[in-house]
């Protein structure tokens, strides 16, 4: 005997109940297997990963409101703004891990969506541009390079 079935896949109360007491549905005419409810609640497996889904989007949704200050649907305008990519490094799409919202500390402002290693970079730069400029002269000339060419000095830090 089933104990429970999928609310989702049999919406109607009085099928649901029917599926429990005689095991089977009649669905457009067809007698069907029923979609067991495994998980916690009354959905089959399908649902309830879907409703897994549903409820995370609406809690992170909830979190960058509060967090950032973000207004509704206003950070999916901001993914679509960038083209689906991290500001900074354009190849994360954010489909296996969220963006992360990236903003100023001090002011709370909001500049835009990075992936994760790129958001712990800035991080770790502290908004310095004295960094990315040395970034940029490693770049160009690495110290290995300046070595060999017998230079006394790499780069002076401003």
């Amino acid at each position: 005997m089933i104990e429970k079935v999928c609310r989702d896949c049999y919406p109607d109360k009085e099928i649901r109940t029917s599926v429990r007491t005689s095991g089977y549905a009649w669905v457009d005419g067809k007698k069907v297997r029923p979609r067991v409810a495994k998980h916690p609640g009354p959905r089959c497996t399908t649902h309830w990963r879907d409703e897994v889904k549903r409820v995370k989007a609406v809690n992170h949704e909830k979190r960058v409101q509060g967090v950032y200050g973000l207004k509704e649907g206003e950070y999916a305008q901001l993914y679509l703004y960038q083209g689906g990519l991290c500001a900074l490094c354009r190849r994360a799409t954010g489909a296996s891990r969220r963006l992360s919202v990236d903003h100023d500390h001090a002011t709370g402002e909001v500049r835009g969506l990075l992936c994760r290693p790129c958001n712990t970079l800035l991080g770790h730069a502290r908004d310095k541009l004295a960094f990315f400029r040395r970034c940029i002269s490693y770049l160009t000339f690495p110290p290995c390079r300046a070595m060999r060419e017998g230079w006394t000095e790499w780069f002076k830090d401003e």
